[in-house]
C-alpha cells in the first residue's frame, strides 16, 4: 500500500483548495485549514484528510469507499442543524479521503476549561444547554458524534454560541481491518476520560454523548482537568464532588448536581436516555436558581434583613487578610499565602480515589474489623485512635500485613505531629482481569518501603511510650535530620490508564520527593514520561524492559537488573551447564517486556552459536493456548531448552505452569522473574522430578549480600521475603540516602545526588549505584532452582543453583 502522506502547506487540491497550513492532527485524520480559489476574497474552508485503512485486502478497502459515502451522506443531512459546519464537498483522490467544510470562526472551548478556572453556576447551564442543543438536532438524524470534548466544541465569535465540529464516525475508515475472518474497526473512536465504559467496547449509544458533555459541564463547575477525575473501584462512579485543603467543596445547587450526576452515570441504563430529558432538568434547575436568587436579594423587614456578605470566590477570603498590610513583607506574605491557597494538597483524604495514605485500605482481600475501623479514624482525622486500631489489627488480624504498617508509621507521624519527607510507592493490586486483587505481588513490595520507612521513623518513636512498635529492637532506627518519612501508596492496577492517573495525581503533590514504582514494564513505560516531564525521580524494582534503555529518562531509574543481564545469565548456564545448543521461547507478544527478553535473549544465543526453533505455538498469553501442540513443535529436535519470558498476567502464569507440569524434566527450562513464585513451587511438587527447572531471581535470601537485611526481614514478616521485596526496599533506600545528601531537599536535587557518579546507597542487594542511562551497575540477579524441602509449604523450596540440595543450602528439613 502506499505510505499515506500529509499535505503541505501551498499545496492545491483538485485545483480549488490552497492548503495555508495544519489546523490539528489525530491518529485517523489530519486537519487543514486553506482557501477556496476562485471564491469572493478566497473565503476560507477546512480540508479533512482521512487516512485509508492499512490493509491490502479488496474487501476492506471496498468497505472503506461505502462506509465513507454512507458517513459523508449523514453528514450532509445535519445540514438542518445550526452551528454545526456545512458539507461543502467529499471525494477520494490516490487512495485517500477528504471532506471539504464550511470554516467556523471561534476558539475551542479547551481555551476556556481546565487549569483551575471555575466557572459560575448560570455559565455551566448555559454552556450544557449550548452543547446540547446542538447534539438534539444530531441526535434526531440518528447521528451519534462519539468525539465530543472541549477542542471539538467551538465558541462562535459571532454569536458567542457553540458550535459542535468533528465527528467521530467518519474518521472509522481508517482502522478497518479483517479479523477473525470479519471485517471489524481495530481502535476505538473518541478520547480518554470522555468516554464512557460502553465506549471504550466499540458500542455507543446516544447518551455516550451525554456522558461526554456531563465531563465538560463537570470540569466546567469544578475547575478539574480531565486527569483530575477519577472513579469509585467498586461502582465505577465517578467522584468528583468533595473539598481538600487547597480546594473548598464546590458551591452548586442540589439541582445541578443530580444532572451532573445522572449525565455521567457508568452504566448506560442508569444515565439520562436522552438529549430532551437533560435540557428539561436544566431548565427546571435554571429556574429554580432564579426563584432562589429573587428570594435572596428581596428586601426583608429592617429587624429581619440579614448581614449578607458581598459574594466572593472561595480564595477571595483568604487573600483579603492581606491586603491592608502596609509592609516590606507583604509581597512575601501574599506570595506564600497564593502558595498555600493554589498548590495541590499532598495526601488529600480521599476515599475511592486508589490512592491512600492511611485513610482507605486498598488491598481489600478479608473483612478486617480493626484495620477498617484504624482507617475510619485516619480519614476523619483521629490520628492517634487509628494508630491503636492499626496496631491492634497488625498484632491480631492480618498479622505481618504492610499496609497496615505503612497506615501505622503514617498515623503516628500525624499523631505526634512530626516533621516528616513523603515518599509514594505505584503497586499493582486492582488486576485487569474481572477486577480480582493481585495482592501477593502487591504486598510483597509494600513489604519492602514499609521495612525502609519503620527504620527511619523508628529514630522518632524510640524515645516515647510506643515501645512496642514493630521492628523495635532489631531495626536499625535513624531518623533524617530530626523527621520522619511517610508513604503514600497508589494503585495502577496494571493498567495503562491507571497507571498514568497515578502519576498525574503523584507529580502535582508538590511534597513528593521520588516515587517507587511502577512494577511491571508496561506500566512504567506509559507513565515515565509524565514524571520525567515534572522532574520528580520514578526509581522501579520490577521493569526490566530495554526499552527504557534506548531513550534515556533523567528522572528514571531502576534498581532491577535489565534484560541484557538476564539474558546473559540464561544464555550462558543453558550452553555451560546444561549443555543445550537449541532454545525455543515462549512469550507474550503484546507485552512488550517479555518480547525484549526474548529478544535479547535470541541475539546473544545466536552470538554464542546456539540454534533458535521456531514454532507456531509460543504466545502463554492466549486463553487458548495449546500446551500438547506446544511440546510437540519442539520435540522436532532433540535437547531444545524452553526460555519461559512470563508476565504476571493471569492466562500466562496459568499458561506457563501447565507448560512446566506437562514437560515434566524432557526438556531444560529457564524463566524469568514471573515464575520464581508459590504457584512454580506448587506445580513443581506435583512433578516425580524438577531437575531442569531454573529461574532467575534478583535476589535470594541464601545469597544475600546484606545478611543483616535479611534476618531482619525474618524477625519483621515472620519469614523469608523475596526478591520483590528486597529490590523495592533498594529502590526506598536510594531516595531515603538521596534526602540525607541534600541540606535542603528538593525534586531537582534528588535527581542531581542519585545519578551523580560519587553516589551509592546500602541496600537488601548490596551497594546501590547507578550508570550514566541510570541503569544498576555491578549487579547480577541469581540463577535458582527447586529442591525437595519437607518443612516448607508444599515440601520444595527455591535455592540458588550453587546448592545442589537443601542440605547443601543449609535448609533444615527435617
Amino acid at each position: 500500500m502506499e505510505q499515506f502522506m500529509c499535505l503541505n502547506p501551498g499545496d492545491i487540491l483538485r485545483d480549488c483548495y490552497q492548503i495555508i497550513d495544519i489546523l490539528g492532527k489525530g491518529g485517523f485524520a489530519t486537519t487543514y485549514t486553506a482557501n477556496v480559489l476562485g471564491s469572493p476574497e478566497n473565503s476560507p474552508c477546512v480540508v479533512k484528510e482521512i487516512e485509508p485503512p492499512q490493509s491490502n485486502d479488496p474487501e476492506v478497502l471496498h468497505r472503506a469507499q461505502v462506509q465513507f459515502e454512507t458517513e459523508a451522506e449523514s453528514l450532509i443531512s445535519l445540514e438542518q442543524c445550526s452551528r454545526i459546519p456545512r458539507l461543502f464537498e467529499h471525494f477520494q483522490e490516490q487512495g485517500r479521503f477528504y471532506l471539504i467544510q464550511e470554516y467556523i470562526e471561534g476558539n475551542p472551548l479547551n481555551k476556556e476549561i481546565g487549569s483551575g478556572r471555575q466557572f459560575r453556576e448560570s455559565e455551566v447551564i448555559d454552556l450544557l444547554q449550548d452543547i446540547l442543543e446542538v447534539l438534539d438536532c444530531v441526535h434526531k438524524k440518528h447521528i451519534i458524534h462519539r468525539d465530543i470534548k472541549p477542542s471539538n466544541l467551538i465558541r462562535c465569535n459571532r454569536s458567542g454560541k457553540i458550535a459542535v465540529i468533528d465527528f467521530g464516525a467518519v474518521k472509522g475508515i481508517s482502522n478497518l481491518a479483517i479479523q477473525g475472518g470479519h471485517i471489524t474497526q481495530t481502535r476505538v473512536i473518541g478520547t480518554d476520560g470522555y468516554m464512557p465504559a460502553e465506549q471504550w467496547k466499540n458500542q455507543p449509544r446516544f447518551n455516550s454523548d451525554i456522558y461526554a458533555v456531563g465531563i465538560i459541564g463537570i470540569q466546567a463547575i469544578a475547575g478539574l482537568d480531565i486527569q483530575d477525575f477519577f472513579n469509585d473501584k467498586k461502582t465505577g462512579e465517578l467522584v468528583w464532588h468533595y473539598s481538600t485543603d487547597d480546594r473548598p467543596m464546590v458551591q452548586i445547587s442540589n439541582k445541578l448536581k443530580k444532572v451532573l450526576n445522572k449525565m455521567v452515570r457508568y452504566h448506560f441504563n442508569d444515565r439520562y436516555q436522552s438529549v430532551a430529558e437533560v435540557l428539561q432538568d436544566l431548565r427546571e434547575a435554571k429556574l429554580s436558581r432564579r426563584e432562589s436568587l429573587t428570594a435572596l436579594h428581596s428586601p426583608a423587614p429592617p429587624s429581619q434583613q440579614p448581614l449578607l456578605p458581598k459574594p466572593q470566590r472561595p480564595w477571595q477570603g483568604k487573600l483579603r487578610v492581606c491586603l491592608p498590610i502596609a509592609s516590606a513583607g507583604f509581597l512575601g506574605l501574599a506570595a506564600f499565602l497564593i502558595h498555600k491557597i493554589f498548590t495541590p494538597k499532598t495526601c488529600p483524604l480521599i476515599q475511592g480515589d486508589a490512592v491512600s495514605c492511611g485513610e482507605e485500605i486498598l488491598i481489600k482481600t478479608s473483612a478486617s474489623r480493626l484495620k477498617q475501623g484504624g482507617v475510619n479514624d485516619f480519614f476523619n482525622g483521629n490520628y492517634q485512635s487509628a494508630f491503636t486500631l492499626l496496631k491492634q489489627s497488625w498484632n491480631e488480624e492480618e498479622r505481618k500485613d504492610p499496609e497496615t504498617l505503612i497506615y501505622m508509621n503514617n498515623a503516628l507521624l500525624k499523631a505526634k505531629k512530626a516533621d516528616y519527607y513523603t515518599l509514594a510507592v505505584a503497586v499493582p493490586i486492582s488486576n485487569s482481569e474481572g477486577g480480582t486483587v493481585n495482592s501477593d505481588l502487591a504486598r510483597e513490595m509494600l513489604r519492602g518501603i514499609a521495612q525502609a520507612q519503620t527504620e527511619v521513623n523508628l529514630g522518632l518513636f524510640n524515645s516515647d511510650r510506643n515501645n512496642d512498635f514493630p521492628g523495635q529492637g532489631f531495626l536499625a532506627a535513624k531518623a533524617i535530620k530530626g523527621k520522619g518519612i511517610r508513604v503514600i501508596i497508589a494503585d495502577d492496577a496494571n493498567l495503562k490508564a491507571d497507571a498514568k492517573a497515578r502519576a498525574s495525581s503523584f507529580v502535582k503533590q508538590t511534597e513528593i520527593l521520588g516515587v517507587v514504582g511502577h512494577y511491571t514494564s508496561e506500566m512504567t513505560v506509559h507513565a515515565v514520561d509524565i514524571y520525567d516531564k515534572n522532574h520528580l525521580v520514578l526509581i522501579s524494582p520490577g521493569t526490566t524492559t530495554e526499552q527504557l534503555t534506548e531513550q534515556r529518562r533523567k528522572f528514571f531509574f531502576r534498581t532491577v537488573p535489565r534484560h541484557q543481564i538476564t539474558a546473559e545469565n540464561f544464555k550462558n548456564y543453558l550452553i555451560e551447564n546444561a549443555g543445550s545448543k537449541k532454545a525455543v521461547g515462549f512469550y507474550c507478544p503484546e507485552i512488550q517486556a517479555t518480547s525484549s527478553l526474548w529478544e535479547e535473549f535470541r541475539k546473544q544465543f545466536r552470538q554464542a552459536g546456539g540454534n533458535i526453533l521456531s514454532i507456531t505455538e509460543y504466545d502463554v498469553c492466549k486463553k487458548n493456548f495449546n500446551v500438547e501442540l506446544a511440546l510437540q513443535e519442539i520435540e522436532r529436535t532433540e535437547k531444545t531448552a524452553i526460555v519461559l519470558s512470563t508476565s504476571h498476567v493471569p492466562d500466562a502464569v496459568k499458561n506457563a505452569m501447565a507448560l512446566i507440569k506437562a514437560n515434566g524434566d524432557r526438556n531444560w527450562v529457564v524463566g524469568t522473574g514471573g515464575i520464581y513464585s508459590q504457584k512454580t513451587l506448587e506445580t513443581a511438587s506435583q512433578l516425580q522430578s524438577f531437575e531442569k527447572l531454573v529461574t532467575s531471581s534478583s535476589w535470594h535470601p541464601l545469597a544475600a549480600p546484606n545478611p543483616t537485611f535479611a534476618e531482619n526481614a525474618r524477625k519483621l514478616w515472620g519469614g523469608n521475603v523475596n526478591h520483590r521485596t528486597a529490590l523495592t526496599y533498594d529502590a526506598t533506600r536510594t531516595l531515603i540516602t538521596a534526602i540525607e545528601s541534600q541540606p535542603q531537599p528538593s525534586r531537582e536535587g534528588m535527581q542531581k545526588t542519585i545519578a551523580s557518579p560519587n553516589f551509592s546507597a546500602k541496600g537488601a542487594t548490596g551497594t546501590i549505584e547507578f550508570d550514566p542511562k541510570g541503569e544498576r551497575q555491578n549487579f547480577r540477579p541469581e540463577l535458582v532452582h527447586i529442591v525437595k524441602c519437607r518443612k516448607e509449604q508444599f515440601g520444595v523450596a527455591f535455592v540458588p543453583v550453587k546448592y545442589p540440595t537443601a542440605k547443601a543450602a543449609g535448609l533444615k528439613c527435617d
